[in-house]
């Protein structure tokens, strides 16, 4: 039995959505410096909360609320969020005085109630993952404004790489990569996107002219652009923690993470990113490093080593999952890194 969602018509909340580790958290950062702006960070609606259905699908039903809440704390990520307890609760009040309490209630108005415990009247969530569920975000927010951001696919890799509990193949990488900036892709060509309600922001332009697109994003917010957006560095009052890669946007707007990809990565790991990546890199702008720099001769053995790898994380990650025995964001399309997989392994091989 499929589930019809409410619509908040009467709202227009902000999302930053991108593949992880494309600069999200800096504009997320950026937009919650501005005064009357509070975005929350990371809610991960669609890939977490919604699971709780399986055990509680109706929050009307007598006692459902509170176990709905009771389990919120336990679900993956919810730890690394600060000031859990003071906004669940003041959402948690504000659940069961509500008529129809609901799912996408619970999502609008914890978005609301982080924003108003910060004295801002605009709200909004950034979550890269929701990149993949745009369709949804606009049939229960029909005024939304979507912020997509996007980065070099090499540079994103070099640094996802580097998360925990993440897989060290740049192949599943950049697969990831290309399934997120390729969702967005349909959505914005599908009909639904317009100035108005989407814009698509590299993060190389962010870094390199942060006033003028950062100007743009406030026009397409409804907002008016103030100075205070890029002084964002100067407070330490954010929602996440334990987050230690995060660190980096308590710095100032800048350019040092543009190539920084380029020491991280050897040449055929760089190769092997473009193979992968190429038809949306084009797309983007994103041109391949120039032939002369190498790295072909070395992608046969370089491919073999990112598929040991990504199948030896594969084989630990089931291991995990099954001993914590707890609900797990997965935000992976595993038939569809196989597919992509297959094609790169058709591609080297001559077929």
């Amino acid at each position: 039995m499929s589930v019809v969602e409410p619509v908040f018509a009467d709202v227009a909340p902000i999302f930053v959505v991108g593949a992880p580790r494309s600069g999200t958290t800096l504009f997320q950062r950026i937009l919650d410096a501005h005064p009357r702006i509070g975005v929350a960070d990371e809610i991960i609606y669609f890939d977490i909360i919604v699971k709780v259905r399986d055990e509680v699908p109706d929050l009307k039903a007598p006692g459902a609320i509170d176990a709905f809440f009771d389990r919120l704390p336990n679900m993956d990520h919810f730890h690394n969020w600060n000031g859990l307890d003071e906004v669940l609760a003041a959402v948690c009040a504000e659940i069961k005085e509500a008529a129809e309490p609901t799912y996408p209630l619970f999502f609008l108005k914890l978005m609301q109630t982080y924003a108003r415990l910060r004295g801002k009247e605009r709200f909004g969530d950034k979550t890269p993952w929701n990149v993949r569920h745009l369709d949804a975000i606009l049939a229960m927010f029909p005024d939304a404004r979507i912020i997509h951001l996007v980065r070099d696919p090499r540079a994103n890799v070099a640094s996802r790489v580097e998360l925990p509990r993440t897989s060290k193949d740049v192949i599943t990488a950049a697969i990831k990569w290309r399934i997120d900036v390729e969702a967005a892709h349909r959505f914005a060509t599908g009909g639904k996107a317009h100035p108005g309600n989407y814009l698509e922001l590299r993060y190389e332009d962010l870094v390199q002219d942060p006033e003028t697109w950062v100007r743009k994003v406030c026009t397409v917010v409804g907002e008016p652009y103030d100075p205070a957006m890029l002084d964002f560095h100067r407070s330490r009052d954010v929602m996440f923690k334990d987050q230690a890669y995060k660190e980096g946007v308590f710095r100032p707007v800048n350019t040092a993470s543009i190539d920084a990809y380029r020491k991280k990565l050897k040449i055929s790991q760089i190769r092997l990113i473009e193979l992968v990546a190429r038809p949306a890199m084009k797309r983007l702008g994103y041109a391949p490093l120039p032939a002369g720099e190498g790295g072909y001769a070395t992608l046969p053995a370089q491919l073999a080593k990112e598929v040991a790898a990504w199948r030896a994380f594969k084989a630990e990650e089931r291991q995990r999952l099954a001993a914590e025995g707890d609900i797990r964001f997965r935000s992976g399309n595993t038939s569809l890194y196989g597919q992509m997989l297959r094609q790169v392994l058709g591609r080297k091989s001559g077929r």
